[in-house]
């Protein structure tokens, strides 16, 4: 898949309008600077995997989210996207559970 910031930007952006939160905000709360935020967001510069993992934690989102990848309506990130919020967090932290027994017995 190759990134495309001119249509991811846009909708970071959203999110974070969504969320409520300035742009300060964000910096402030990720640690990633201002200027870096607003390149991103106005698709001008590449959102690094170390930032992408800060947005998706302060957002409380995923990655498909972010980076505008659409999934089918069939799909499991399509559904769990459905639940609402704490319904999502108490089956990704199920699952990631179940994943670390699996990875210790394996």
């Amino acid at each position: 898949m190759k990134y495309e910031g001119y249509k991811i930007g846009p909708v970071i952006r959203d999110i974070r309008k969504d969320k409520g939160l300035l742009i300060e905000e964000v910096a402030s709360k990720t640690g990633i600077s201002v200027s870096t935020l607003g390149q991103v967001e106005q698709g001008g510069r590449n959102l690094s995997m170390k930032n992408l993992y800060k947005l998706m934690d302060l957002y409380e989102t995923d990655a498909n989210t972010l980076l505008a990848i659409e999934t089918t309506s069939d799909s499991l990130e399509s559904k769990l996207n459905r639940l609402p919020v704490d319904k999502q967090k108490y089956l990704k932290d199920t699952f990631n559970y179940m994943i670390e027994q699996a990875l210790k017995s394996a």
